[in-house]
């Protein structure tokens, strides 16, 4: 079993229980918020859907729960069907698991949040063009930036776990690269960034930006012999 199969039924399965647990102690879960679990190793980092189960243990992973507010139009459970026994199966998952893959509406990615990666590329893009910064420091895009991103009244209002599952999806896909630069104030502690990978066909796609094949790299060729057969002479000399 995959770490995508166990995910989903582990979810199902605390749904209700922790919906009442969290109602005793005074906090309200609304109706139409769903459990989503998410397995991690031991760093917080999330595991790969298509891993085996095995890989995930409980003496050294992590276990990340949290609700999602599902769409109108989705069954009662986001990411799982019941057979006729009870148990609960798994979904159509995730339709690309490799880095780049193409930004569409699973099961497993609400269509609300996969179009949240569109507005992350887009508010990065402005974001790198901003007078004055000489990067962009992945906490204040992420907790400033990202959340004064205006939404419609009546739409999908993403809340700060929605921004974190955008953010760190984009970095799986290999759409944002991370990167460190010294802290002036603290040099124990450097700056972590994160910029555009601009050369993925996706994110050009989301910026509006046609492939432009007069933009790659040619060879010029050079008349005479070649530069290794130069060097190789000289070494002799």
């Amino acid at each position: 079993m995959k770490i995508e199969n166990v995910e989903p039924q582990l979810a199902q399965k605390l749904d209700n229980p922790l919906k009442h647990i969290l109602q005793d102690l005074k906090y309200q879960v609304p109706d139409n918020y769903r459990s989503r679990v998410s397995l991690l190793d031991a760093r917080g980092r999330k595991k790969r859907s298509n891993a085996s189960a095995d890989h995930w243990s409980p003496e050294s992973g992590r276990i990340e729960i949290r609700f999602e507010p599902t769409q109108p139009n989705q069954t009662p459970s986001a990411s799982e069907t019941h057979d006729s026994t009870g148990g609960a199966t798994s979904a159509t998952t995730k339709p690309e698991e490799r880095p780049g893959g193409a930004l569409r509406s699973t099961p497993h990615v609400q269509p609300a949040v996969a179009d949240l990666l569109k507005v992350l590329i887009k508010a990065l893009d402005r974001a790198e063009s901003t007078p004055g910064w000489n990067f962009v420091s992945l906490k204040k895009f992420r907790d400033e930036v990202l959340p004064s991103e205006p939404f419609a009244p009546g739409t999908f209002q993403p809340a700060d776990v929605h921004w974190h599952e955008a953010i760190r999806d984009a970095i799986e896909r290999r759409w944002v690269l991370i990167g460190k630069v010294p802290n002036p104030k603290a040099p124990q502690f450097p700056v972590t960034t994160i910029r555009l990978n601009r050369l993925m066909p996706e994110v050009k796609s989301v910026l509006g930006q046609e492939e432009n094949a007069d933009l790659d790299f040619h060879p010029v060729e050079i008349k005479g012999e070649p530069l290794s057969a130069t060097i190789i002479r000289e070494r002799h000399r």
